[in-house]
């Protein structure tokens, strides 16, 4: 004879933190969520997952044509594809992590009425799901490493921690974007017009080093700078590092910024289905 316990579902607080535990328990749905967006993401196209390598070379050859070609931007003697792609799959992951968290309730509305689930699995499947994205790119631009001559070398066992810290800044960003975006229509808009923004002031299309020096440290107030200048370092065996403590600054913001994301994003998920 079995006996049947009863599952209590409280609402959480107005700020209260994530139950990692529970998430940990629900590790099997993340993952069918992840297979779920990615099915999505690429049914009914031609080449499917062939588009993740396809956009970033077409943004490379338009900007290798502007920056490199017309404008001669100077990238100290690396080639410009290769300076391009080793900050742009950080810019791609970045992007579509956010985009991925910010509309996961949105998005997800009509599975949220139906069932319980700790939402908060519907952020981390986005995020597996782009970092399947980013381990293609990463290949990608090992091919781009070898054709352009380049060496590796020991720091490249520095990416997991660059990761890391890009993975949590970016899924905090976009989790606050969720969070808004449940109470705020237009958040989809300014989303767009900030990303647009955020790029042209992160190094990912120039070097740093075409900065005026009175104004480097405005950019690195961008924590999304210290990712893409250590990760510069890395790739295109740079002399100096760019800078430790502007690295750990960043790390540290990028924790402070989950959990504030987090939060927001718990003390809105029961609150979705009464304003959508």
């Amino acid at each position: 004879m079995s006996s049947i316990f009863p599952i209590e579902i409280t609402k959480p607080k107005k700020y209260e933190l994530p139950n990692f535990k529970e998430l940990w328990e629900n590790k099997d749905l993340i993952l069918l969520l992840t297979k779920r967006d990615i099915k999505v993401r690429f049914q009914q196209t031609v080449i499917g997952m062939g588009w993740i390598v396809i956009q970033p070379l077409i943004q490379m050859v338009i900007y290798y044509l502007i920056f490199s070609i017309f404008a001669k931007i100077p990238t100290n003697g690396v080639p410009y594809p290769l300076f391009f792609l080793s900050g742009f799959i950080v810019w791609q992951y970045f992007l579509q992590v956010i985009n991925g968290c910010a509309y996961g309730l949105v998005s997800n509305v009509s599975i949220i009425i139906k069932s319980y689930f700790p939402r908060l699995a519907l952020p981390l499947a986005s995020i597996l799901s782009s970092f399947i994205d980013f381990t293609v790119n990463l290949l990608l631009l090992f091919v781009f490493v070898v054709l352009s001559k380049f060496t590796f070398s020991l720091r490249y066992l520095l990416i997991p921690l660059v990761l890391l810290i890009l993975t949590l800044f970016s899924s905090g960003v976009g989790m606050l974007f969720g969070a808004l975006m449940v109470e705020f229509r237009d958040t989809k808009n300014l989303i767009n017009f900030i990303m647009m923004i955020w790029m042209y002031l992160t190094p990912v299309m120039y070097p740093l080093s075409i900065v005026p020096e009175k104004f480097r440290n405005l950019f690195f107030l961008n924590p999304l700078t210290s990712i893409v200048e250590t990760f510069h370092w890395i790739v295109l065996n740079q002399n100096t590092f760019p800078s430790s403590t502007n690295l750990l600054i960043s790390f540290l913001i990028a924790i402070i910024i989950w959990f504030l994301g987090a939060i927001a994003f718990r003390s809105m998920e029961n609150r979705i289905a009464d304003v959508m």
